[in-house]
C-alpha cells in the first residue's frame, strides 16, 4: 500500500494521560473496500485486513454510549463536542489525507479492533502495523470542510437494511462521511445512499453538524431512515442514547441529556471551548452512579472528550476525564 511507510512513521504515543497519534497519508482505498464488501462484521474486518494489513486478522467491534452537542463560540464559531464512553479505551488521533476525499481528523478506540492494556500497539512492529485498521474505525471526526459526525448507542436502532444499495457498517460510514461530506445536506443524502448495518447487537444513531451552525440526528427504526434536523429558531442539538425520534424515547442517557439541555438552554448554546468542555465534565459517563449492577454501561466512564471547532478546524481533546491536561490538534 502505498505510503505505508510514512504512515508508520508517524505513528506516536503520547503519555499522562494516553493518547495515540498517526498522520494517515497512504491510500487506505475505500472504495475498493465498498467494492469488496462492509456489510457484516465479519465481512468488514476480512476485507480490510486484506486491503491494509496483508491478511493480518483484526475484529472491529464499536460500542459505546456517548454524548453530543452542538454549540457557538462568543465569537460566532460553530461547535461539535462529544464524550465517547465505554468500558475501557485506547484513544488514537488519525489525521488522514485519502487519495481521494477530505483532510480530516477523527477518534478511535484502539480497544475496539483488539488492543488493551496488556497489548499495546508499541510492543511490536505487528501491533503497530495493526493500527492501520484505525482509520476505518472512527467514532467521531471533522473534515476541513467543517463537517463532523459521531455516533452514539441506541439500544432499540438494530438496522440491516437490504435494499440493493451498498452496504456499510457503523464505522465505515462515519469514514465515508469524513471522506466525502461537505455539510450536513451532504451528509443525509450520503446516509440515504447506503444500506446502513449496525456493528455488533446494538443499534446506533448519528448526530451530523457543520460549519454553518446546520446539524441534525439521524436515527433508524424498522430499518427506515429518520432525519431529525435542528430547526433555525433552535440554537442547539444535543443526543444521548435514547430514540428522539419517538414518543416512548427508549433507551438511556436521559440524566445526561439533561445536564447538555439544562446548560446549552441556560447559555443560550453560547459557549467558548472551554466551557464547552466544562459542559462535557458535568455530563461524564459515571456508569455506576446511574444504572445496576449487571447493566450494560455499568462499567462505563467516558473515555474522551473533544470539542470540534467547526470554524477553525481545530480539536481539543481531553482523555479518561483528565480535563485540567487538554491537547489542542489541527488537520495534517
Amino acid at each position: 500500500m502505498k505510503g505505508t511507510l510514512k504512515t508508520l512513521r508517524s505513528f506516536r504515543k503520547m503519555e499522562d494521560p494516553l493518547l495515540y497519534v498517526l498522520d494517515y497519508t497512504a491510500d487506505y482505498d475505500l472504495e475498493r473496500l465498498l467494492k469488496l464488501g462492509a456489510g457484516t462484521d465479519e465481512e468488514f474486518a476480512k476485507n480490510v485486513c486484506r486491503i491494509l494489513l496483508n491478511g493480518l486478522p483484526i475484529a472491529v467491534k464499536p460500542e459505546g454510549a456517548c454524548s453530543t452537542f452542538t454549540a457557538t463560540t462568543p465569537e460566532g464559531e460553530k461547535l461539535f463536542s462529544r464524550n465517547f464512553d465505554y468500558r475501557s479505551g485506547l484513544p488514537m488521533l488519525v489525521r488522514a489525507v485519502p487519495k481521494k476525499g477530505y483532510k480530516s481528523l477523527a477518534l478511535s478506540n484502539l480497544g475496539h479492533i483488539g488492543f488493551n492494556e496488556e497489548h499495546l500497539p508499541e510492543a511490536g512492529i505487528a501491533g503497530r502495523f495493526k493500527t492501520l485498521a484505525s482509520v476505518y474505525s472512527p467514532l467521531d471526526g471533522m473534515n476541513e470542510k467543517g463537517f463532523a459526525v459521531a455516533v452514539n448507542t441506541a439500544v432499540e436502532q438494530i438496522t440491516h437494511q437490504k435494499t440493493g444499495k451498498t452496504p456499510v457498517m457503523t464505522t465505515c460510514a462515519i469514514r465515508l462521511l469524513l471522506d466525502n461530506a461537505a455539510d450536513v445536506e451532504e451528509g443525509i443524502r450520503i446516509l440515504r445512499s447506503v444500506d446502513m448495518n449496525s456493528s455488533g447487537k446494538i443499534g446506533y444513531h448519528f448526530q451530523l453538524a457543520d460549519r454553518s451552525g446546520n446539524s441534525a440526528v439521524v436515527e433508524y427504526l424498522d430499518n427506515e431512515m429518520i432525519v431529525i434536523r435542528k430547526q433555525e429558531n433552535e440554537p442547539y442539538q444535543c443526543l444521548t442514547n435514547f430514540t428522539i425520534s419517538t414518543a416512548e424515547k427508549n433507551g438511556t442517557g436521559l440524566e445526561r441529556y439533561e445536564i447538555l439541555d439544562q446548560g446549552l438552554s441556560k447559555s443560550g448554546a453560547i459557549l467558548s471551548e472551554t466551557e464547552a468542555m466544562g459542559l462535557l465534565d458535568a455530563a461524564q459517563m459515571l456508569g455506576h452512579k446511574y444504572y445496576e449492577p449487571g447493566h450494560m454501561y455499568y462499567n462505563s466512564r467516558t473515555q474522551w472528550s473533544v470539542v470540534y471547532n467547526l470554524s477553525k478546524g481545530t480539536a481539543l481533546i481531553a482523555v479518561k476525564t483528565d480535563y485540567e491536561k487538554t491537547r489542542r490538534f489541527e488537520m495534517v
